[in-house]
């Protein structure tokens, strides 16, 4: 597991730059902080600590739109949802040589590693979709409160899906008799959780959330049926399978009711929040692009899939 260094209360160093380690760990902390158990309150961050960490966000969210593709941005919905398919089958080509890798060639040791990655950066995902139906009403609050309770196990405690990811970790850790080791996460994979956390907990950027809650999910169901195959052909124990199984097809309709029953009326009762939409697409599509290619670098993948 990553181990957090609580943020002190007078923070004395200079801003350095977003795209490190320290500085993404500054944030996760932070986050973590501002959504801690009830009984961990006084851990909560105080008014004066906000001014610098907004200005880090700020910097930070200049230089993820300065690299986004946002020439040609749709301005209907109609154009929005040709425009995110291109995306969509865009990203699956940008993903899919490390997913094939990983579902025909990897090796054991790879694969837990890639695991243990993905639990470590899981971003509270479940805190992320309870935090989106915020201010909204009607079947747009429905679809995403749906997709909070297939989050909570459909009720049902034992099949709550960070309780299930993690049992799944370690059922895979116990099954490859592997040393654990603790690995520190690069600033990609950091990054990875805390666009999600950051979108989530300012609200100013509630519809950049949004349309990357909408191609993370959307997207989900290859990387998991990938996950699948590679789990299978090493003989990995079906207990250990079952969270990523589940997800190939409870993603695929995540995505499907983000998509049609959030996003499309979005932008049809405000199209302002088109635009901002689009960046959250581009954003996360960008991050995670970073996040596997740094994987690839760690695991010492083929040349191409580290590029």
């Amino acid at each position: 597991m990553l181990h957090h260094n609580e943020l002190q209360p007078q923070m004395s160093w200079q801003l350095p730059t977003f795209n490190t380690v320290p500085t993404q760990q500054v944030l996760n902390d932070f986050y973590l902080r501002e959504i801690a158990e009830p009984w961990d309150f006084k851990r909560a961050p105080r008014n004066d600590e906000y001014i610098t960490i907004h200005r880090l966000e700020h910097q930070w969210n200049q230089y993820e739109e300065g690299r986004a593709d946002c020439a040609n941005l749709p301005s209907t919905a109609a154009e929005f949802l040709i425009w995110y398919q291109t995306l969509h089958q865009e990203h699956r080509r940008e993903v899919a040589p490390f997913f094939e890798y990983l579902a025909e060639r990897s090796s054991l040791a790879e694969l837990n590693f890639y695991i243990a990655m993905e639990e470590q950066v899981d971003g509270r995902f479940d805190d992320v979709i309870a935090l989106a139906q915020l201010g909204m009403s009607g079947d747009m609050k429905m679809a995403l409160a749906e997709n909070f309770w297939d989050e909570m196990g459909l009720g049902q405690l034992n099949e709550m899906h960070t309780l299930l990811f993690k049992d799944s970790a370690q059922r895979l850790q116990a099954f490859s008799a592997l040393p654990e080791t603790v690995v520190e996460a690069p600033f990609e994979a950091l990054k990875n959780g805390n666009i999600l956390l950051m979108y989530a907990l300012r609200r100013q950027y509630h519809p950049r959330l949004l349309g990357a809650l909408t191609i993370l999910e959307h997207t989900a169901p290859y990387r998991f049926s990938r996950t699948v195959k590679a789990m299978r052909r090493l003989g990995v124990p079906e207990q250990a399978i079952y969270y990523h199984h589940m997800h190939v097809k409870i993603d695929a309709n995540h995505g499907k009711q983000l998509l049609n029953r959030v996003i499309v009326p979005l932008i049809e009762a405000s199209p302002a929040a088109l635009e901002e939409i689009c960046r959250g697409c581009l954003i996360r599509y960008n991050i995670a692009a970073d996040y596997y290619r740094s994987i690839a670098q760690r695991l010492n993948f083929p040349a191409s899939l580290a590029q």
